[in-house]
């Protein structure tokens, strides 16, 4: 394979793959009782289970969303019982998310499930050398910071 089949191929996999994720973001998961929870919310609750000291500002940040974009997407996970706003004694402008029981529960299967992806990826790489590693990370931030400069335009 010369470079422009190798370019291509990276490229056509990479679009394969950025398409799965897309469809896989539009998908949701019924836990219990009928309440659906997107991929999207499960991001909002993983990041609020891992890191509780993070306000809805850091949050935002931590996704690469906007902050009208976490505000909406809360407003939903309080609908459905997953998360509630807590505001700081010190500072009432400041406002954090406590995941509830559901919200635990939800938060335990995602982490179940990322679990078990990385079990396959970490498969994957122990047959790979470490410079095999590094050049496949400097590929995957090429394409990322490509993502970024499109999102720009």
């Amino acid at each position: 394979m010369n470079l422009n089949e190798k370019v291509t191929a990276l490229l056509e996999t990479g679009i394969r793959t950025l398409n799965k994720a897309y469809m896989l973001e539009k998908k949701p998961v019924d836990l219990r009782n009928g309440i659906l929870i997107h991929p999207s919310e499960f991001h909002i609750i993983e990041v609020v289970g891992k890191y509780p000291e993070k306000n809805l500002a850091s949050i935002a940040s931590h996704l690469g969303v906007t902050r009208g974009a976490i505000s909406q997407m809360v407003r939903k996970l309080e609908k459905k019982g997953l998360v509630e706003r807590v505001r700081t004694p010190d500072n009432k402008k400041n406002v954090m998310l406590e995941l509830t029981g559901f919200g635990k529960e939800a938060f335990e299967w995602h982490k179940a499930l990322h679990e078990s992806l990385e079990t396959g990826i970490r498969e994957e790489l122990e047959q790979m050398s470490d410079s095999d590693i590094e050049k496949l990370l400097k590929v995957h931030k090429h394409f990322e910071r490509m993502l970024d400069r499109c999102m720009k335009q």
